[in-house]
This record gives structure tokens, sequence and C-alpha cells, in this order.
């Protein structure tokens, strides 16, 4: 059944002022008691990456350069607190796994599970969805 309070978020962009605003987002909406289910696929993915060769491939404007220049919470650490503060779900797109022939080890440590995008739909039927 669906959650009028839920949000949920496609995740696709490997912008980092995406990655951000979706990761500021699901910490607000988790410190307001929202559950919050976010789907990671495409160029985002990879911004999970463990290997910070691979990680550090996004792109970065000004506003991001800074915030990590200056040591400010990057997108993951507002993960993390969103998982700490509520119910947060974070999915890792199957498809990009498999093409990637990557594994859940392979990211960094704030997944539930892999999912496909038919799933992910599948959970949040009848909610509020956003994509980044």
């Amino acid at each position: 059944m669906a959650d009028p309070q839920a949000i949920n978020i496609m995740l696709l962009s490997g912008d980092y002022a995406k990655l951000q605003a979706a990761a500021m987002l699901t910490a607000v909406a988790a410190s307001y008691g929202k559950p919050v289910k976010i789907f990671v696929s495409m160029e985002a993915l990879p911004a999970f990456h463990k290997d910070p060769a691979i990680a550090s491939q996004i792109t970065k404007g000004p506003v991001a350069r800074t915030i990590i220049e200056t040591g400010g919470d990057s997108f993951i650490d507002l993960f993390r607190q969103a998982k700490d503060f509520g119910e947060v779900i974070l999915y890792a797109c199957g498809l990009v796994m498999d093409v990637y022939h990557w594994k859940l080890d392979d990211l960094v440590d704030i997944f539930d599970e892999t999912l496909g995008v038919a799933g992910f739909l599948a959970k949040v039927e009848g909610e509020a969805t956003y994509t980044f």
C-alpha cells in the first residue's frame, strides 16, 4: 500500500551537485520521520565505489569543489546520517552492477541490497518519486 509520507529517489546522475542534493533531501526527510527509498543507478552508482579512482570520476562544479576542499559533509556522509535519523533504504542497480561485474562489497557500506528498476518501481508504486 502506498505511503503518502514516503519519499523515493531515483539517483541517476554522476554530478556531485545532484548527488549532494539527493543526500540532503534524504537526510532532512528522514529527520522528519519520512521513510525514504533511494535507487542508485547509471552514472550515479560509480560515485559510491570504494576505489577512489572510480568514485572520483564524477563531475564536480565550484560548489562541490568547495565542499570537498573545506571538509564539508559529503553525499556519502549525509546518506549515512540519514540512515541514523530514520527509515532510509538504498538500492544499488542490478543492471549497472552486472555491467561492471561489481558486488555490493565493491561499494561503500550504505547499500541495503541490489535491485532492478522494475523491483524499485514495484516498491514505490503510488508514492512520490523524484529523479536526480
